[in-house]
């Protein structure tokens, strides 16, 4: 694989965010920054540089007749605090087999981290197929190499031993931080209450799912004959005698596969983003551009 140039998106957390980390999010905090958050005294918040001598005025004038003593009044700001960006990367086997690569995985981390990085936060990554994989996993970091070291990461992970992405489960309880934005990049080929049960235990987390769909039943023929199918978590090989009724059933059972996930991402209030191909830096940016419209 070649070296993967650098890709930068923007974002931006949709709540305000409660911790003393500095960073690029509006925060709950006092501290450095830039939202007004009202006058505090001297005496208790003893920072010169943000004196305001026409409030103090103003407030001793209107203080005076009432006999009080002198005040002098300085700004207090809200401060901008960070949070962690975690990819939960889907490794099955529908993932390798499919349109979707490693490779194109691995684009979307370095990504991802690169962004979070410059951004100020914190990135984590957590990679699962039929169980957590533990060697595709990062912890939270602002390391800068990290963007190059997920992405080998993901590229060099061993195929994987068992049908299935019920690892996913078991990866979201790596998420420990008080505000994250959880990427969840997978084709979403698996039970729907397996995705309905992760985003239950994501509920009070921001959740972008990145799915990425199949369009294997378009590649079949057209006219009637044999040809060779593959499952793609099993890997199991079958020899179908393709109808027009066959590919049109199989088509019917995608789309209502996909109906009934983008019905699962509605009952939680989460967006999904549908993709084709590579993950695009302005995909992503429209993405969180219209969340901060909504």
């Amino acid at each position: 694989m070649k070296p993967i140039q650098p890709q930068e998106f923007s974002y931006r957390f949709p709540d305000k965010v409660f911790g003393h980390v500095p960073g690029a999010h509006s925060g709950t905090a006092l501290g450095s920054g830039d939202r007004f958050a009202g006058f505090a005294d001297l005496f208790d918040y003893p920072d010169p540089r943000r004196l305001d001598v026409r409030a103090s005025l103003r407030t001793n004038i209107a203080d005076s007749a009432l006999g009080n003593q002198e005040r002098w009044l300085v700004r207090r700001y809200q401060q901008r605090s960070s949070i962690t960006l975690w990819l939960l990367s889907d490794l099955s086997r529908s993932m390798s087999v499919s349109s979707v690569s490693n490779e194109r995985v691995a684009r979307l981390a370095h990504m991802i981290a690169h962004s979070s990085i410059r951004f100020g936060d914190r990135f984590a990554m957590a990679g699962f197929d039929a169980i957590w994989r533990k060697d595709v996993s990062v912890m939270p970091t602002r390391q800068r190499s990290m963007p190059a070291v997920a992405a080998e990461k993901i590229i060099n992970a061993t195929p994987p031993t068992a049908p299935g992405a019920e690892g996913l489960f078991d990866a979201a309880d790596l998420i420990s931080s008080k505000r994250a934005i959880v990427f969840l990049a997978s084709d979403f080929c698996c039970d729907i209450d397996l995705v309905d049960r992760t985003l239950r235990k994501l509920a009070h987390y921001t959740v972008v799912p990145i799915v990425w769909q199949h369009d294997e039943v378009d590649h079949l023929p057209s006219h009637a004959g044999w040809t060779e199918t593959r499952d793609s978590e099993t890997g199991k090989r079958h020899s179908v005698w393709i109808r027009p009724g066959i590919k049109k059933r199989w088509q019917q059972q995608l789309d209502d596969h996909f109906e009934k996930l983008t019905a699962c991402f509605m009952r939680y209030r989460v967006k999904p983003l549908f993709v084709s191909g590579e993950v695009t830096p302005q995909q992503l940016t429209q993405y969180f551009s219209a969340m901060k419209k909504s």
